[in-house]
């Protein structure tokens, strides 16, 4: 007799506790509407059979009665009419729409909450931009840079992106959703995320180092790859790597574009995507190796920026980007034939470049 007392304990305590934690799915609110749609027609049918009424009439009362609305301009009279709506109705009926009403709003609820925490599948999602982790350190403020770089893109502006990362289990900030941004709550190195993220389906893939400061992250990368290649993406692959010796092996694995994590410029991570090859232009130009920025502070008057490109070609000094006004302001990539005044030039050379004095370059733009 005891035994059997704690056993009922136990299941009316599992059953208390599950009423304050069970979300109720959509599987049993379709059960209620098929309830109460069957409470439904038995009170037409019976407003029907007791009331002499049409069957409209029967289904508008039942309707109005079920809902609280109460008009009046049809009601039951008759002793089986009345009893029938204070049964089906109001013993069922009405309690069936609250719960329905209620199970439908919590539904609604959960699922909004797990959107934001980045715990569904987004199906729907194809053709998108996916980014696979986000910087350990700052990366709220990174992200906030690089989603409104890829905003300002006109070729990215319209594209979905989708984060995977463990980095926010209560949801993107809502810097970041205010952009559209949606998140997938994992680990790319976790068995299936790749696919839950829609990897086999993204148009460009960007795989972010997590430690700019661990060299390991190059191996957790490496592996990230591995994972999209296994999965046969067609996606334009952009990865970062902080030992430039692990460039050919991201390649091999199906990297189309490798940069170094540079925190602070997210512009040449997204001048990447749009235009392969540039990045190693733009990360050239903050090295002293290999081709590298200087400044001439020569004085340039009335010529023009054609002659300024082509003499400096022609006598193998380098090629200019921009110049410096009288004020201190940079020119950069001035109309062709726009005539300058110029305080100085600033041109790309290699570091095989000889440069000439600074008086004879002068002299080369002088009639």
């Amino acid at each position: 007799m005891n035994s059997l007392a704690l056993l009922l304990k136990k299941k009316n305590s599992r059953r208390q506790f599950r009423k304050k934690v069970h979300l109720h799915e959509a599987g049993d609110l379709k059960k209620r509407f098929l309830f109460l749609a069957g409470v439904i027609a038995l009170h037409s049918i019976a407003m029907i059979f007791f009331e002499d009424l049409d069957w409209w009439q029967a289904f508008w009362l039942t309707m109005t009665s079920a809902s609280t609305t109460g008009y009046g301009d049809i009601s039951a009279v008759t002793f089986w009419g009345q009893f029938s709506t204070i049964v089906l109705i109001y013993g069922m009926g009405i309690t069936l729409l609250a719960q329905i009403a209620s199970d439908y709003v919590e539904i609604r609820l959960m699922r909004k909450e797990m959107r934001i925490k980045g715990r569904v599948k987004w199906d729907d999602m194809q053709n998108h931009i996916l980014i696979i982790n986000t910087p350990k350190y700052d990366a709220e403020r990174y992200l906030g840079l690089l989603i409104n770089q890829i905003s300002l893109t006109p070729e990215l502006e319209d594209i979905p992106i989708q984060i995977l990362t463990t980095a926010f289990p209560e949801g993107l900030p809502i810097e970041l959703r205010s952009h559209g941004v949606v998140h997938h709550t994992g680990d790319a190195l976790e068995d299936g995320m790749l696919e839950s993220a829609g990897a086999h389906k993204a148009k460009y893939i960007i795989v972010l180092c997590k430690d700019t400061q661990d060299s390991d992250s190059d191996s957790l990368t490496f592996d990230a790859l591995h994972r999209i290649k296994a999965l046969q993406s067609p996606a334009f692959i952009m990865t970062e790597a902080i030992n430039d010796s692990n460039r050919p092996r991201f390649k091999a694995a199906g990297a189309k574009a490798v940069i170094r994590p540079v925190r602070a410029y997210p512009e040449m991570l997204v001048r990447s995507l749009i235009a392969p090859g540039t990045e190693q232009v733009l990360e050239d130009l903050f090295r002293h190796q290999g081709d590298h920025t200087i400044r001439l502070n020569v004085h340039l008057s009335g010529v023009t920026w054609a002659e300024v490109v082509t003499t400096l070609i022609q006598k193998d000094i380098g090629t200019a980007l921009g110049y410096v006004r009288k004020n201190g302001d940079i020119v950069t990539h001035p109309q062709t034939f726009a005539t300058i005044e110029a305080e100085g030039l600033i041109i790309l050379i290699n570091d095989d470049q000889v440069i000439p004095s600074l008086e004879e370059i002068g002299q080369y733009f002088k009639a």
